[in-house]
């Protein structure tokens, strides 16, 4: 329970709390405009400082980190268990705070100073008073476990979005953060929360992996077990040609040696067949000009000078006799030179022809032993190659092992979402008798305010808990808000039955925005009735606009139960006393 919230500053106005009903009034006073506002005078900068000395983190986005309040400590009294103890925590060091008159042996706590006083750190303090409020021990699961500041947002709402849906406390909390800490307020077997999600986890992490592979992110790998089959039995075969390979394999000293000499003989063969074609085209032209090779006659001349009016003389005549005899000498000797050089031809081509058979024997001996052995490289390719291919079917092999793995957790998480489910029912109809109780606290509360009971739903489903209310006439923004004032006001009851400290209800002002009056009326009265029966305490903050006078049922006084009034007629009259630069806040 808390009893007092103060500061170490004179401004503040300090606020103490009882048990049963509580109101922080907003009032404005009769001099101020229309344009004044009520939004700045510490209703919600009080919620934020219960959830500053309940461990939360200094939200840069709001009012207490102001450089404005660099220099303020607050402190909260409050009762834990059959303790009242003192916790202050100062803005300018946030990681520290100081506990006062906790005498209990509580299990891993800091020792005591002299003063008395115990200095936790953060993390130590939210889990004390898990322990302390809800009874939460250590972590269950490395990642999914109950934790204080998520349970301790159903108690003490401050986020806009959580007067949206009784089951969440801000717009983007997670299904499971809803399922766990919903499932352990309302006494269900929470602990399957934590595997549904968990099977939740697995799920997404096959998916992704089979969008990596289908995709082509993952490189070489195929996105199916038939795929890989074909390409290992591709693969063995291969690795069976190069194992024979390498088993008939003889290595030659002097393969490289060889290899050049043979390539030698073979450039050797080519200029010598080259040189006999070339010969040959000589040898056919020399016969052909030996053939046609005949000296002019004489009266072939004549005839020709005849012809042309020429009358030849006896000189003249005698002249090209002798011409005619010359000429025949030259063609003789000519023709004796073609024969010679026929002869050199013939036998240059004969001396060739020999050659070649000499080279094509000598290479052919050199190709046998080229034939019958390779080179060292040679093997040390094939062994590469043998290698290569070992290792890609190794990899083959993982990638089939590893997708058989994929199907088979496959298969695994369907029978194991089978089996959550039949746990899970089997487990819901043995706790029927505790989670009965807040379903029926539940349309109590909502039969309180509409004169007919709503309905707390829990739903078994594939994907874990789920989590419905109907009220009659539901669906105005007003409904909505008091369908998380019945479930918060029953998860208290709950609560304080089951022997936790958790003892204490606060709602911001705007719980009751947009509630016709007449509601407003009765849950004021539901919690100052319910609180006081139970021994525990319901602290609201409201604008003055907003007490539904008359509504109120007879003999019910509200005015008593104001602890605070807030106004603004001047600073003095605000939470804090004083006024700043709200564009200040980091």
């Amino acid at each position: 329970m808390i009893h007092e919230i103060r500061a170490n500053k004179k401004s503040f106005r300090p606020v103490e709390f009882t048990s049963g009903l509580n109101v922080v009034l907003a009032d404005r006073d009769e001099g101020s405009s229309r344009k004044d506002t009520r939004n700045g005078l510490g209703k919600s900068t009080l919620i934020e400082i219960i959830h500053f000395c309940l461990g939360s983190k200094v939200d840069r986005r709001r009012g207490l980190a102001a450089s404005a309040l660099a220099k303020w400590e607050f402190t909260m009294e409050i009762s834990i268990g059959d303790e009242r103890i003192t916790v202050t925590r100062a803005v300018s060091t946030p990681k520290t705070i100081i506990v006062s008159d906790l005498e209990k042996d509580w299990p891993d706590i800091p020792p005591a100073e002299l003063t008395g006083e115990r200095y936790f750190n953060q993390e130590k303090w939210r889990a004390f008073l898990g322990r302390a409020l809800f009874s939460l021990t250590a972590p269950e699961a490395p990642k999914y476990n109950p934790s204080f500041r998520s349970l301790i947002f159903y108690f003490v709402r401050r986020d806009h979005h959580a007067f949206g849906n009784p089951f969440s406390h801000f717009q983007r909390q997670n299904q499971w953060d809803r399922q766990l800490h919903v499932a352990f307020l309302l006494g269900l077997a929470w602990r399957l929360a934590i595997q549904w999600q968990q099977i939740k986890d697995q799920e997404a992490n096959l998916r992704s992996l089979r969008k990596l592979v289908k995709s082509g992110v993952v490189p070489n790998v195929r996105s199916s077990i038939g795929e890989l089959e074909a390409e290992r039995v591709t693969l063995v075969e291969e690795i069976e040609d190069y194992s024979r390979a390498l088993d008939n394999f003889r290595v030659h000293p002097q393969y490289e040696s060889i290899q050049q000499q043979a390539n030698r003989l073979t450039e050797d063969l080519h200029a010598a067949t080259n040189s006999n074609i070339l010969t040959a085209r000589h040898l056919k032209v020399y016969r052909q000009a030996i053939e046609s090779e005949e000296p002019p006659s004489t009266e072939s001349i004549e005839q020709v000078y005849k012809e042309m009016g020429v009358v030849f003389s006896e000189t003249i005549r005698r002249s090209l006799t002798e011409a005619k005899e010359f000429y025949r000498l030259v063609v003789r000797d000519r023709r004796q030179f073609l024969a010679l050089e026929i002869s050199r031809l013939e036998r240059d081509m004969e001396e060739t022809h020999e050659k070649i058979r000499n080279l094509t024997v000598e290479r052919a001996d050199l190709l046998q032993i080229l034939s019958e052995h390779g080179a060292l490289k040679e093997m040390t390719r094939l062994r590469e190659q043998h290698v290569k291919r070992s290792e890609k079917l190794k990899d083959v092999k993982r990638q089939i092992k590893h997708l058989a793995e994929m199907e088979s957790n496959e298969r695994k998480i369907v029978r194991d979402k089978a089996d959550l489910k039949g746990i899970a029912a089997r487990e819901h109809e043995e706790l029927r008798d505790t989670w009965a109780i807040p379903v029926r606290l539940f349309n109590r509360n909502s039969q309180a305010l509409y004169k007919a009971p709503g309905h707390l739903i829990i739903n078994m489903t594939d994907a874990g808990f789920d989590f419905d209310i109907d009220i009659s006439k539901s669906g105005s923004d007003g409904i909505g808000k008091m369908k998380i004032f019945c479930f918060d006001l029953a998860i208290l009851e709950f609560s304080a039955g089951r022997e936790m400290s958790i003892d204490f209800l606060v709602h911001d002002s705007e719980m009751y925005d947009g509630v016709d009056s007449r509601q407003r009326a009765a849950a004021l009265e539901l919690a100052r009735e319910v609180t006081e029966r139970i021994g525990t305490q319901y602290i609201c903050a409201l604008n003055s606009d907003m007490v539904p006078y008359g509504d109120f049922s007879d003999g019910f006084d509200f005015d008593k139960h104001i602890r605070c009034r807030l106004t603004d007629e001047d600073p003095s009259g605000t939470l804090l006393g004083i006024v700043f630069d709200r564009s200040e806040e980091a």
